[in-house]
C-alpha cells in the first residue's frame, strides 16, 4: 500500500483481512495515517455489550499537572516563530524532564531545526535551511556546520524521525547536508561538549561489507550505545547496526542465524521515498535499554516460528514472543510491530491477533516470555466509551517505564457516535487511567484537540501529550505538553507509596552513580540520597484512585 506523506511516500506491507466500514476500528500507522483494523465487527455493535478485554478503567486520577513546553507561534531562539506541527512530529522526553523535537521556523532563513525544551527554556541545538529533508532544496547554505563538512540543510519531519534524547541531554537525529562529504547522515548532539558528531553517513563502509546506501533512524540509551537501521550496497538488505564509542558494528543482519534454527530474512520492511529520489529505511527501528539489551522484530525462514520479537542480551539473541503463541486475549499472535524495552527487560508491543473462526483483534501487550498481559485492545470499555482507534508501536518512542506502566493513545467511541482522542496510562494491574481527553481544557487557555499517537514516558512518571489546541489565544494551533504529578515514589508500580517502596529505596541508599528510578532515584541525578528519601516520605501513604 502506498500513501502520500508531507515529504514523501511511505511503502508498507499491510494485510487487511476485514472490509473497511465507517465505524470499524482503525489503526494509526504513522503521523495521522490510518488503516482499517483486523478487529471483527463495527465498534457501534459493541457499545452496551459485555466488556471484552479486561477491567474497565478507573476514574482519572487526581494530581495530573500539565505544562506547555513548546507551541505553535512561540518565539524561536534565533528569531521567527516556531511551527512544530505537534501532531505529526512527536517529541521525546528524558528523565531530566527535557524534551527534544523537530520543528520548522517561520519568518527566517534558518527555517528548521532540532530543539530541546525544559519548561522554562527553548534551545535550538542545530539549525538548517531549505525545503526540508529529502526535498532536493538545500537552501542558501546558512545552516550550522556539519561534522562531515558543509552545512546542515534539511531535517526530517514525521513520526518515524522523532529525535531520541537521553538523560544527559544528548540528542540523536537524521539530517541532510549541503556541500559535505556525505549527503545525509545520522548525527549525535553531545550536550556535555556542546558539539555534534557523526554516527553513520551515506557512503560509509558497512560492517557487513560494502557501503551504506541509506541510513535510518535509531534508538539510544544512557550508556553511549545507539542501534539504528542501515541499508547495504549490493544486497539492498536493511540490517540492524550498533554504534558504541565511535565504532559501528553489526548487531544482526539478514542471513544471520536465528535462535533455535533458521535465518533472519527481514529485519526492517518499511521505507520512505522522497522527491529527490532517495529512500530512507524507517522501520522497524530496534529499541535499547541501559543494560544494553536490544529489542527487535524479525521474520525468519526455516525457524521455529515465522516471525516474532527478539531481545539480545550479552550478544545472544532470544525469541521473546512469536506468531505461534497464545495471547492474553485468546487466539494466537498474527503479526507484530516495533517492540519497546524498559530497564528491567520488559517489552511492550502492538500486535494483531487471530482469534480463530475468522475473528481478529489487535492490541498492546506488555511483559516477558511466558508472562504477557494485555494493556489495551479494541472493544475495551474505558470512561464510558469503546476503543475504536489504536496506534502501532514504534521505536524510539519508548512508552513503557521501568515500573511496567504503558502510556498509550486511543480513540474512544461513545453511544452518540462521538469519537475522542484519549491518552491513557495502562498500569501493570490492568487499570487503564485517563490522563487527558480531547475537549479537556489546556493550560494555554484553549482545549485539548486531536493528539499525536506516539507519546513517551520517562521513569519519573512524566509523559508527553502533543496535540491540536482549538480555541487557544495567540495563534497557538498545536503544542507539546508535559504532564507530571503521577505518584512519584511508587517504585514497585502497584499504585501506592508504602513500606515496600521505602524498603526498595533504602536497599539502594547510598548509591552514588547509575541509579534508576526503580532503585529509588526520584530526582533523576543517578544517585539515591537524602533528597530522594525526603521525596518519597513526602508522599508516603498516598495511593492512586
Amino acid at each position: 500500500m502506498s500513501r502520500q506523506t508531507l515529504f514523501g511516500v511511505i511503502l508498507i506491507q499491510v494485510t487487511v483481512l476485514a472490509a473497511s466500514a465507517a465505524d470499524r476500528p482503525y489503526v494509526r500507522i504513522m503521523d495521522e495515517q490510518t488503516i482499517p483494523a483486523l478487529a471483527d465487527g463495527p465498534v457501534s455493535d459493541s457499545i452496551g455489550l459485555p466488556h471484552r478485554g479486561g477491567s474497565p478503567c478507573c476514574a482519572t486520577p487526581a494530581g495530573f499537572d500539565f505544562a506547555a513546553y513548546a507551541w505553535h507561534n512561540q518565539p524561536a531562539p534565533e528569531g521567527g516563530t516556531l511551527y512544530p506541527l505537534a501532531t505529526a512530529n512527536p517529541p521525546m522526553i528524558n528523565s531530566a524532564g527535557q524534551i527534544a523535537f523537530m520543528a520548522q521556523v517561520t519568518g527566517v532563513e534558518r527555517n528548521q531545526g532540532i530543539f530541546v525544551a525544559d519548561g522554562d527554556t527553548l534551545t535550538a541545538i542545530v539549525m538548517g535551511c531549505g525545503g526540508g529533508g529529502g526535498s532536493g532544496d538545500p537552501g542558501s547554505g546558512v545552516g550550522d556546520p556539519s561534522p562531515v563538512g558543509g552545512t546542515f540543510s534539511g531535517f526530517f519531519m514525521g513520526t518515524v524521525f522523532a529525535p531520541p534524547i537521553n538523560d544527559a541531554g544528548d540528542v540523536l537525529f537524521i539530517a541532510d547536508v549541503d556541500g559535505g562529504s556525505a549527503p545525509r547522515g545520522l548525527f549525535l548532539y553531545r550536550a556535555t561538549s556542546d558539539d555534534i558528531i557523526t554516527i553513520a553517513a551515506v557512503g560509509d563502509p558497512s560492517p557487513v561489507g560494502g557501503t551504506l546506501t541509506a541510513v535510518g533512524p535509531g534508538s539510544m540509551n544512557n550508556c553511549g550505545e545507539i542501534v539504528f537501521l542501515g541499508k547495504n550496497s549490493g544486497t539492498g538488505h536493511v540490517n540492524l547496526l550498533k554504534w558504541t564509542s565511535g565504532v559501528v558494528t553489526k548487531h544482526v543482519a539478514v542471513g544471520d542465524a536465528a535462535p533455535g534454527g533458521g535465518t533472519f530474512s527481514i529485519l526492517a520492511g518499511e521505507s520512505l521515498g522522497y522527491v529527490d529520489g532517495t529512500w530512507i529505511p524507517i522501520g522497524d527501528v530496534p529499541g535499547i535499554n541501559d543494560a544494553g539489551q536490544v529489542s527487535f522484530f524479525g521474520i525468519v525462514q526455516g525457524g521455529i516460528a515465522g516471525r516474532g520479537l527478539f531481545v539480545t542480551t550479552g550478544g545472544v539473541h532470544e525469541w521473546y514472543v512469536d506468531n505461534t503463541e497464545a495471547t492474553p486475549i485468546g487466539g494466537t499472535y498474527l503479526d507484530f510491530q516495533g517492540p519497546h524495552i524498559n530497564g528491567l527487560g520488559e517489552m511492550a508491543f502492538f500486535a494483531d491477533v487471530n482469534l480463530g473462526g475468522g475473528q481478529y483483534n489487535s492490541g498492546w501487550f506488555v511483559g516477558t516470555p511466558g508472562n504477557w498481559r494485555k494493556a489495551l485492545a479494541f472493544y475495551d470499555e474505558i470512561a464510558g466509551g469503546v476503543v475504536c482507534g489504536q496506534a502501532i508501536s514504534r521505536n524510539p518512542m519508548r512508552a513503557l517505564d521501568d515500573c511496567g506502566n504503558l502510556l498509550a493513545w486511543s480513540a474512544l467511541r461513545y453511544p452518540d457516535s462521538t469519537e475522542l482522542d484519549t491518552m491513557l496510562i495502562c498500569a501493570p494491574d490492568g487499570d487503564q487511567l485517563v490522563v487527558t481527553q480531547e475537549g479537556d481544557a489546556n493550560v494555554l487557555g484553549g482545549s485539548i484537540g486531536g493528539m499525536n499517537a506516539w507519546p513517551t514516558l520517562n521513569d519519573l512518571r512524566q509523559g508527553l501529550v502533543s496535540c491540536y489546541t482549538p480555541g487557544t489565544p495567540g495563534g497557538i494551533y498545536n503544542a507539546h505538553f508535559v504532564f507530571t504529578g503521577w505518584l512519584p515514589g511508587d517504585l514497585d508500580g502497584d499504585d501506592d507509596v508504602d513500606l515496600a517502596d521505602l524498603a526498595q529505596l533504602l536497599a539502594n541508599y547510598g548509591t552514588t552513580s547509575g541509579a534508576t528510578y526503580h532503585d529509588g532515584d526520584l530526582d533523576g541525578d543517578e544517585d539515591v540520597d537524602l533528597a530522594d528519601l525526603a521525596a518519597l516520605l513526602s508522599v508516603y501513604g498516598v495511593s492512586c484512585p
